[in-house]
């Protein structure tokens, strides 16, 4: 595929997506997908409506915290939850700053957003896939002990060589 084709493509990708998610703001609010944002921060005025409906996506509405850098004309997304859910230190939005530091480039223009009513997605998807690698990673007895059988099996088949010297 040659860069104009692909460019094209890209263009009209962006155009439906703008008319997919429809972005109101109002004030320091904002709605996109049913969801009430609230603009927290607006480092170098970096909130734009047409670049936040281009680049969103549902998955997003899980989180109770939203920031936006942009670079090279480019918006990035990357969710965040409140400090008292139990999650990993680095997806708490107490960990901005260092994710500010290491991943967007320096001085470049951000937005956080708050997430009034942050939405639960695909929890029961989650907890179904969660069970069914508990099942894969811990083998019942009985195949423990076939595994060990097979195993010694092997080792008894293995022909020992000697390396005879002349």
């Amino acid at each position: 595929m040659d860069h104009e084709t692909l460019k094209e493509r890209t263009l009209k990708q962006q155009e439906e997506r703008k008319s997919t998610y429809e972005v109101k703001k109002l004030g320091n609010e904002v709605e996109i997908d049913r969801l009430t944002l609230e603009i927290v921060e607006n480092f170098k005025d970096a909130f734009d409506v047409e670049k936040l409906a281009i680049r969103y996506t549902p998955l997003l509405a899980q989180y109770d915290y939203i920031v936006g850098d942009i670079s090279a004309d480019q918006l990035r997304l990357k969710g965040f939850y409140n400090n008292d859910k139990s999650v990993n230190n680095q997806d708490k939005i107490q960990s901005l700053q260092d994710y500010l530091y290491e991943y967007v480039n320096f001085g470049a223009p951000y937005f956080v957003l708050e997430n009034v009513n942050p939405r639960v997605v695909g929890d029961t998807e989650h907890r179904l896939k969660s069970k069914n690698k508990n099942k894969r990673r811990k083998p019942n007895t009985h195949q423990k002990e076939t595994r060990a059988k097979a195993a010694t099996v092997k080792q008894k088949r293995k022909k020992t060589f000697v390396i005879k010297q002349k």
